[in-house]
Formats: structure tokens, C-alpha cells, sequence
């Protein structure tokens, strides 16, 4: 399959899905007789938006056809798209990415190793465009133990999916792991799809996890995206007690992230010291 028909694919599962998730009574249409399916019928997703049936089919379909943004915009408004979903639906039905085609650099600068050292006592790391975990320090490698994992596997998947002690530990696991891969989706339409070298490497990775775990391929095809941004979260830790963190993703260039885990409270804080004594200097 080619990278267009690859993208088209795509669209028309997320479509078919977001149209799923809406009933008649949430854009006030009278619930009518029994739905074999749930959600709307592509006719009245069609007519709320103004688009004619059998266009809005073949656009489902996967189709080779090309939306207008006006049109795309009238069916993000239709379909009540959020910011990052209509974001992935353009970039799907466009076929191009709106970041360029960044490639992960083959060197971490300095100046960002540094800052990343400087977040102690909160864990901290690094990741690429790629996901890879390019760095981090020792408050990282003791919640993660990413210097044990092989470097094919230093990918922040395997650390959300492969990593059994950091799966029970921490609380609400289930929740975090869905919002990851929302995330993971829609890096992979920022990074152009198919059509671009990073977007085929992130498509490698969402092929791969998905193969590797049943609950991945099950989230997976409900089409969820999301903006990677921060999260709040709580580590069930079994020696140092509850750690409730701040988590922030600030990014840099070259499509480097820091990813810091920074304590919510002064007590966060005390046992995060525990965690990794000593700080690092770079």
C-alpha cells in the first residue's frame, strides 16, 4: 500500500469513528427508529455539514478526493472536533504535514543536558522526534531503568508498554497508556504520515506496539489523538510511598523534548531526593 493510500486510510477510520461517537440527540436531530449502528448516518453528517452524500461517502471510503478547507472546516464543526483532532483531520485529508520533516539530531547540544540535569531532584529526560529517549538523569534512571533496556527498545513505547514495574506503579495506568498513544497518532499526522521519513518511523513504532500488546491494538483503532502536553500523575512507589508529579514536556529545537517529572509537594520532593541522591554535572 502506497504512502496515499496509506493517509486516505487513515482518514476514513478516524471519520467513520468520530461520527460514531455522536448521536442524533447531540446535534438536534430527533432520535428516530432503532440504529443497527451507533452514531450518526453519513447522510445527516452530510447534511449538517453541507456536503453533498455521496462526496462525504467517498471521503469516508478513503477515496482519492481533495476537501477543501472550508469543507474540512464545516466537518470539524459538525463532527465537534477539538483542537488536535481537527488539527490530525488536515493534515490527513491535505496529505502534508504542518512541521517540517525534522530528523532526530546525532547529538544531544550540550546546553540541553545540562538543563536536563539541572531539573534534580524531578526525574528528567530527553526525547526525539522518533520517541527515542535520547538522555536522561538519574532521577529517569532510577523510576525507568533506561540504561538496562536495549537501544532498539529506549523508546518511550516501551517504556509506557514494556516496562512492568512502571506499569504498577503507576496509578491509573490504563488512562495514561490511551493518552500516550492519542499523543503517539497525532505526532505521526505532525510529522507528515507516510510521506515523510519521521512519519514513517512512527508509523514503524504504532505497528509495532500494536502487534506487541492486545490492549495497544484495541486503543488503537478507536482513532483517539491528542497534543502532547503535560499530565499530572501519581507513582505508587513500593519503598518511597506515593509520589504525586507535575509532568511537563517543554520542547527545543530539532524536535527534541524535555520531559520533566517535577514533585507536586514539598514531600514529592523530599523522597524524589531519596530516589537519586546525587545530583549530576554536565
Amino acid at each position: 500500500m502506497g504512502e496515499a493510500e496509506e493517509r486516505r486510510e487513515a482518514l476514513s477510520g478516524f471519520l467513520r469513528s468520530r461520527r460514531a461517537r455522536l448521536t442524533p440527540e447531540d446535534v438536534g436531530l430527533a432520535p428516530g427508529v432503532r440504529r443497527r449502528t451507533p452514531g450518526l448516518r453519513r447522510e445527516e453528517l452530510a447534511l449538517l455539514a453541507g456536503v453533498g452524500v455521496t462526496w462525504y461517502t467517498w471521503l469516508e471510503q478513503g477515496r482519492n478526493i481533495n476537501p477543501s478547507p472550508e469543507v474540512l472546516t464545516s466537518l470539524a464543526r459538525t463532527l465537534r472536533l477539538d483542537r488536535a483532532e481537527t488539527a490530525y483531520l488536515f493534515r490527513l485529508a491535505c496529505g502534508h504535514p504542518l512541521d517540517a520533516d525534522v530528523d532526530a539530531p546525532d547529538e544531544v547540544p550540550a546546553a540541553l543536558l545540562r538543563l536536563m540535569h539541572a531539573q534534580w531532584p524531578a526525574p528528567a529526560f530527553l526525547m526525539d522526534v522518533n520517541w527515542d529517549v535520547r538522555a536522561w538523569n538519574p532521577g529517569a534512571e532510577a523510576l525507568f531503568g533506561l540504561s538496562a533496556r536495549p537501544p532498539e527498545r529506549c523508546n518511550l513505547a516501551w517504556v509506557v508498554f514494556g516496562n512492568a514495574v512502571h506499569r504498577a506503579r503507576l496509578v491509573g495506568w490504563e488512562a495514561h497508556a490511551r493518552r500516550f498513544l492519542a499523543q503517539l497518532r497525532s505526532a505521526y499526522a505532525e510529522r507528515g504520515g507516510d510521506g515523510t521519513a519521521a512519519g514513517r518511523r512512527l508509523a514503524r513504532l504504532i505497528a509495532q506496539v500494536r502487534e506487541s500488546y492486545p490492549e495497544a491494538e484495541r486503543w488503537l483503532d478507536e482513532h483517539e489523538v491528542e497534543e502532547r502536553a503535560g499530565t499530572e500523575k501519581v507513582i505508587r512507589h513500593e519503598e518511597l510511598g506515593l509520589l504525586r508529579i507535575d509532568q511537563h514536556v517543554l520542547q527545543s529545537a530539532g524536535g527534541l523534548q524535555l520531559v520533566v517529572l517535577a514533585p507536586r509537594d514539598a514531600e514529592t520532593g523530599d523522597r524524589l531526593r531519596r530516589l537519586a541522591p546525587t545530583a549530576v554535572t554536565v
